[in-house]
Formats: C-alpha cells, structure tokens, sequence
C-alpha cells in the first residue's frame, strides 16, 4: 500500500522519519481505513529460555540485593492501591486527554546507526491513537504499511503538565530504593521525565537495546499484557551490539523473536529469559539488562528510569563524561 498523495506532499522531515504530520491532517484522513488490528497475539517461544522470577511482598533490603547482583523480577504486588488499576482504560485516556499531542512511531526504540528515513513517525492526539488501538476509524492505520510494524506511542510524559496523574499511579514502587529526588525547579522536572507512558496495539515492538545512563528501570502493564525477552550485561558482545553512545546505551539488530543467526552468529551464545508481564505487574531490570518486548494484547505500560546506591556512581560518571563532552565538542554547523 503507498500513502495517500495529500500525506507526501504535506510531509515534512523529522530525525529518523519519513512523515511527520499534524493532528489536523491526521483528523482529515480519519475516516481513511477502519480495518480491524489483532486484539491479542501468542507468546513468542524462544529455545532454552530461562523464566524471570515473579515475586511478592519483597523488602527493599531483598529488592537492592537483587540490584547488587543483577537479577531481575517481576513483582506481583506492586501495584496495590493504585486508582490507575480501574480507572485508565483506553476510553478514560482518549476522555481526558484526547487533544495531548504524542510521537508514534513504527519502529521503537529510534537506532541512529541503522533507522534514518526507515522509521515512520507521526504526531498525534490521544483520541486519534485510542481509536487506533480499537480498530475505529483512523489515519494512522491507513499510514500503517506492513501489518508487523504498528504504530507506537512510546514517548507521553504526562507527569509534569499533569501532576494529579502521580495520584493514580506512583513514581515510586514499594520495595524499590529510587535516590532521584522530587523536589521542585529543575529536580522536579527531572524527576517527572524518567517516569513515562507507553501506548500501544497487540504487536508494538521494543526493539533490543539497553538503557542509557546505567539506569535501572522498572515496566509496569497497567493495562494488557507484555512479553519480555531479556539478556544479562554479560552477553552484551554475543549480541552484536552496536558501539556505546553519546550517553552510554547500547542497541542491537538481533530479533529474539525471529533470530538470523548466519548474521548475527555469536547471538547463539547468549541466554535468553523470557517472561510475560500480566496488567497489574511490574518487571525490574537492573542496570544494562538487554530488553525486547512485545505487546500481546493492546496495552498500557507505566515506565520508570532510576538510580540507587547500586548504580549512583556508574550513573554520574556517565553523566560527567557527557558534559565534558559537550563543552569541548567544536559546535555544529548550521546546515
């Protein structure tokens, strides 16, 4: 299927895009296609895969044990109390924030190495991508090209222009040191961008990557459920990855869930964990944990990067080094 010719000729450039369009001319062309997405999608069996622990009711001194010696969890408690559990379906999203503008891309996370002019990526309203995600009239579903790369909202950070969000959910999880402080001026704002909500069709893809900065992160499905493929920082070199970035994060090419491995041989070494994530659960993974996840069914994930005393140090040197970077880097030209 080729785009519409009035979406190529309002197109305009965007990193790692090839469209970049406004609400307004993704509202004109809501009625362009109304075909039905996958509502629920099997797990994907990888050989030998170990099973990530589920736990409940864990202490924080067992929580930074787990980070002290890079083992990963789900917790199925970790959302006990939270409004959010009842009140954020697709519905009260769209209700409430239907004219938010949000990016949603077909492939996520954005490789600089590999992506630019692949990616497609357009600028949307909340309304525009939930009735994406329930198959109702939409424009993002007429851009949709190939029926495996759908449209993923995977950047709303919703926590500073709407810090009444924070009552619903929290940044914070029960047994989970976080040293990031709240505070207010810059360290709240800060603060409310390591916490984001991710948005998303059965079948969006995470593709296989690593954090930057040495954070920790923790993935919570408040609404849906998400398979997780993991691999411990020990196999960082079977994965082929590409060289650190600027910030210290790590991407790879290896598709755990369809593994080529003529291209990428030394991937056979590596060990995979797999688990899926049920709604009302939370995976943890430490520092540099290589992550691939796929939503199984339409979804709702609250994420959250964070420090402790397990990774503070790796932390700020990373950030440090980046600075020193930036200053002495000779400025860019304008093109």
């Amino acid at each position: 299927r080729q785009p519409a010719p009035e979406l190529v000729a309002a197109a305009r450039p965007a990193q790692g895009a090839t469209l970049w369009l406004s609400v307004a001319q993704l509202t004109e062309l809501s009625r362009a296609r109304a075909a039905l997405l996958p509502t629920q999608l099997p797990e994907v069996i990888v050989d030998g895969a170990r099973l990530v622990q589920k736990c409940s009711g864990l202490s924080e001194d067992e929580m930074t044990d787990r980070f002290r010696k890079s083992v990963p969890v789900v917790l199925t408690d970790s959302q006990e109390g939270w409004p959010a559990r009842e009140k954020w379906t697709f519905k009260w999203l769209s209700d409430n924030f239907g004219d938010e503008e949000m990016p949603c891309s077909d492939l996520a996370p954005f490789f600089k190495q590999s992506d630019r002019g692949k990616i497609r990526t357009v600028k949307a309203s909340m309304r525009e991508f939930v009735n994406y995600v329930q198959g109702q009239p939409s424009a993002l579903r007429s851009l949709q090209t190939h029926d495996e790369r759908v449209f993923y909202a995977n950047g709303w950070a919703p926590f500073l222009e709407h810090p009444e969000l924070l009552k619903d959910v929290s940044d914070r999880l029960y047994c989970v040191q976080d040293s990031i402080p709240r505070g207010d001026g810059p360290g709240k704002i800060f603060n409310a961008s390591l916490t984001k909500v991710f948005l998303g069709p059965a079948g969006t893809v995470s593709r296989l990557h690593h954090d930057t900065y040495a954070t920790h992160v923790w993935l919570s499905q408040i609404r849906g459920r998400k398979q997780f493929i993991c691999y411990s920082p020990e196999d960082t070199e079977n994965l082929h990855s590409h060289p650190l970035d600027e910030f210290d994060g790590r991407t790879s090419l290896f598709d755990p869930s369809a593994p080529d491995y003529e291209a990428f041989p030394l991937a056979r070494r590596a060990r995979a964990y797999s688990v899926v994530v049920e709604e009302g659960e939370t995976v943890v993974l430490p520092a540099r944990w290589w992550h691939w996840a796929k939503s199984l069914t339409p979804s709702v994930t609250l994420m959250r990067n964070f420090v402790n005393e397990t990774n503070l140090r790796d932390h700020f040197e990373i950030r440090q080094r980046v600075e020193a970077e930036r200053q002495t880097a000779p400025p860019r030209r304008k093109s």
